[in-house]
């Protein structure tokens, strides 16, 4: 293997035929190591064993993480401008407990970030994120970079989530974990062989920097990433999923006009818990306002209240939300507001150009948003009913 085949770098994309003997394989070729194996390559958690360690997935040297971004039912998503990955678990059938799956991926989970909330990130393993997909010529792989669990100013009940699901009338649980990719643009098969070997991580040659400070002394340091804002299609903004189409039919066919302004207030809250001071105005005459709040800036010492306005079509989502509505709540907002728009429908390009382009402070929200935000919220099946009955009753009372 050339010197340049023995190095991972952020974004690069290597070949996988599942097949390390192949000459074409890039993925499982790299991950040959001097204890003469290499790791298994069907499942999303793919740890690799010590040589001289047991078999135990808590006990590995590292681990590969591997997401195609297209189980619906089950997000994954990295968000590059924060360096942020959410990762969730391998108990994705009911009929175990949350740790008893033949990986062992969700012990291990809790094995990574128990140890980090006690303070001893040293035994925790690095993990290795890659993204997998199809291409014309076969399987790849997308290196996304180095991750350990957990986040600058996320606490520790929010950090490893377990979440409620349900299917064929059953109920069961898997976790959702939030990792940080780290600031390291290369990875050496060389450090990772020592790792294989017994080495403690932070102290091997050729440890990336970043992941030293976070054993160390606990420091974050993503690896940062902007994005450019560009309008998104209507299959973006709807839901992906046959959970997530549920949930929308569920908040479409049982709540009225006037009720869906009383869960758009609800799931502004859902949306960033600093929207405080909701308010659902009267339902005669206000003034293209729906909903006001406050949102709150700064420091538990000093900070600063913005005003809000939120307005709230419940629209059949085959119909677009064109310049006219949006046009009214700007006209609304004054200097220093925001302003909010959220529909069980989708955002025509026109508009979410035309709000890019003037920098207009308001926030968009569409059908498929709506839906992704109550079930990353946990409000799916019975808790989603009692929701809505709830949101109901507080629209008539």
């Amino acid at each position: 293997m050339k010197d340049d085949a023995r190095i991972l770098r952020v974004d690069a994309v290597y070949r996988n035929t599942n097949n390390w003997r192949n000459p074409v394989d890039q993925f499982n070729s790299f991950f040959r190591f001097s204890d003469g194996s290499g790791i298994n390559n069907t499942s999303g958690f793919r740890p690799k064993k010590k040589r001289a360690g047991g078999t135990d997935i808590t006990d590995c040297a590292f681990c590969v993480l591997v997401t195609n971004f297209g189980e619906t039912e089950w997000p994954d998503r990295f968000d590059a401008r924060s360096g942020t990955f959410f990762y969730f678990g391998d108990n994705r059938k009911p009929g175990k407990a949350i740790t008893n799956t033949s990986v062992g991926g969700n012990r291990l989970l809790e094995h990574v970030f128990d140890r980090m909330h006690h303070g001893d990130r040293k035994s925790v393993c690095p993990f290795l994120c890659f993204e997998s997909f199809r291409g014309i010529d076969g399987m790849f792989m997308r290196f996304l970079g180095i991750a350990v669990p957990g986040a600058k100013d996320v606490t520790p009940d929010s950090d490893l989530v377990s979440l409620w699901r349900h299917e064929k009338s059953k109920r069961f649980q898997n976790y959702r974990a939030l990792f940080t990719i780290l600031d390291a643009a290369e990875i050496h098969h060389s450090w990772l062989d020592q790792l294989v070997e017994g080495a403690p991580a932070h102290e091997a040659e050729g440890c990336p920097t970043a992941f030293q400070h976070w054993v160390i002394n606990g420091r974050y340091e993503p690896l940062l990433a902007e994005q450019k804002v560009a309008p998104r299609g209507r299959s973006e903004q709807l839901p992906l999923s046959t959970l997530e189409r549920d949930v929308l039919a569920v908040i479409c066919d049982q709540l009225t006009d006037r009720a869906f302004e009383y869960a758009a207030a609800s799931l502004l809250g859902l949306m960033d818990s600093r929207f405080e001071d909701i308010t659902v105005t009267r339902a005669v005459r206000d003034g293209g306002r729906d909903v006001l709040a406050s949102y709150r800036v700064g420091h538990e010492s000093h900070s600063v209240r913005l005003n809000v306005c939120l307005e709230a079509k419940k629209w059949h989502v085959s119909r677009a939300i064109g310049v006219r509505p949006v046009a009214r709540l700007i006209s609304r907002i004054k200097h220093r507001e925001l302003g909010v728009f959220m529909t069980t429908s989708f955002f025509d390009k026109q508009v979410q150009q035309e709000l890019i382009d003037d920098g207009h402070p308001i926030i968009l929200l569409s059908g498929g948003d709506i839906a992704r935000l109550l079930i990353s919220s946990n409000f799916v099946g019975d808790r989603l009913t009692r929701w809505v009955k709830e949101i109901v009753d507080r629209s008539i009372s």
